[in-house]
């Protein structure tokens, strides 16, 4: 064996475990004596023969870059968000963005005007903007390590929630088989509204302004139980449709029309409800940011958030559909 080979060999047996270079280094130079003798064999005995060495390096060339090869030994997986998962992830994250986004700028706005001595503008915005990009960064990086301690946590070649890939079969493009992926928008659907069942229960201290009302609820205690009873209820539906496409996933019209008849509904009950209350938010924490001007504005923001978030979820459940559709052709 060649020095060159030597210092090939051992550059790739330096990156793998102790206990396994041995067998890989063994491996390795069997290989390469096998593939040069290959070589020689094929060109033949002529005088026209190539050097020895030029093959050597011909061969080493083909194996490639050693810490390339080591890493093919190891089996290690060196990447964050696999491509088996990166569809779920990138799929998810493109809707959730947007959500937490309005959510974090309707919050931001709510705590600016509550409790600045004198709102402005200028104020106004930089509030929004600094939560909505920390907000935008939890969201990311919560939902990534999630994504990341599953792959990471499922055996190699084994399947998990999140793997859209399966094992394909020709039979399939005469009836195709129903997309995984429902599964995973269903899943992250009822976190959603499990947050959103929690909302009308969240105390003012969450949001570091507990000292304006006494730390109750950010929500006014004072709306009237039928109101809640019905908030509740409609998450409940909404929940009973996520469950369904859980236990049930796959698409169609009539799926199509009833999550767009159940989110519709949501909006406009919302709509009703702050348009129809003095105050969604407690009195207390509204009077501390002035007169009527605060109250209108969020009442007026919380409905502008509503149905950018209820559009939102029409575009991304209709172009999935779409989408559904054009592949089971």
């Amino acid at each position: 064996m060649s020095t060159l080979t030597d210092r090939y060999i051992a550059e790739v047996v330096r990156r793998l475990p102790d206990s396994t270079s041995d067998d890989i280094s063994a491996e390795i130079a069997a290989t390469i004596d096998d593939m040069v003798a290959a070589e020689l064999d094929r060109h033949g005995d002529g005088a026209a023969a190539p050097d020895p060495d030029s093959i050597e390096r011909a061969v080493l060339g083909r194996l490639g870059d050693p810490a390339a090869l080591a890493r093919r030994y190891s089996g290690a997986r060196h990447y964050l968000i696999g491509p088996e998962v990166y569809p779920a992830w990138l799929r998810v994250l493109r809707w959730l963005m947007p959500i937490v986004g309005a959510l974090a700028a309707l919050t931001s706005a709510i705590v600016y005007v509550v409790t600045a001595p004198q709102a402005e503008l200028g104020g106004l915005i930089g509030e929004v903007v600094s939560g909505v990009v920390s907000a935008l960064l939890w969201a990311f990086a919560a939902w990534t390590l999630l994504v990341v301690i599953v792959e990471r946590t499922t055996p190699e070649g084994g399947r998990n929630p999140f793997t859209t890939s399966t094992a394909w079969d020709p039979s399939e493009l005469d009836h195709p088989r129903v997309r995984p992926d429902t599964r995973i928008d269903a899943i992250v659907s009822l976190n959603l509204l499990a947050l959103l069942a929690a909302v009308p229960f969240v105390p003012s201290t969450f949001l570091y302004i507990g000292h304006l009302n006494g730390g109750e609820t950010v929500v006014n205690p004072d709306i009237p139980t039928v109101w809640l009873a019905g908030y509740l209820a409609l998450i409940g539906a909404l929940a009973l449709v996520q469950i369904r496409r859980l236990a049930r996933p796959g698409r169609s019209r009539r799926r199509l029309a009833l999550e767009v008849v159940t989110d519709v509904v949501f909006g406009a009950f919302l709509t009703v409800l702050v348009l129809t209350q003095e105050s969604v938010i407690h009195p207390d924490l509204v009077s501390a940011g002035g007169d009527e001007l605060p109250a209108a504005a969020i009442r007026w923001s919380v409905v502008a958030t509503v149905w950018v978030i209820v559009i939102w979820d029409q575009v991304e459940t209709l172009r999935a559909h779409r989408r559904d559709t054009a592949a089971a052709r």
